[in-house]
């Protein structure tokens, strides 16, 4: 179980006892967004970035830039990661490389759900 938060953490807990595992520190805004599969967390911030986390060791594995807005949303698919962003696009990221496959223009307002 991993919740996100406006300090800019995210907490890993034990879903039964209620036990904080570990606290993720990365962001420089408040954290909106956050999904978890497998041995990756994936989130995203009002700092306009989305980060991908090493679940077992607790560490940033990398952080994916490109939004012009705060990032609102995040899904994980695969070998594919997808950002909503204030900007009003969807971002498709090759969750290896790190690298932005795809950007998803079309919204009038912000992307609040991938």
């Amino acid at each position: 179980l991993v919740t996100a938060s406006d300090d800019k953490t995210l907490i890993v807990w034990d879903g039964a006892t209620g036990q904080q595992l570990k606290q993720l520190r990365g962001h420089d805004g408040g954290v909106n967004a956050v999904a978890w599969k497998g041995d990756q967390i994936v989130s995203g911030a009002g700092d306009k970035s989305v980060i991908v986390w090493d679940a077992a060791a607790g560490q940033q594995a990398s952080k994916l830039e490109g939004h012009e807005g705060a990032v609102h949303s995040v899904a994980v698919e695969g070998s594919r990661i997808v950002s909503g962003s204030g900007d009003g696009t969807a971002v498709v990221w090759d969750a290896v490389g790190a690298q932005p496959r795809a950007q998803l223009a079309g919204h009038g307002g912000a992307v609040l759900a991938a």
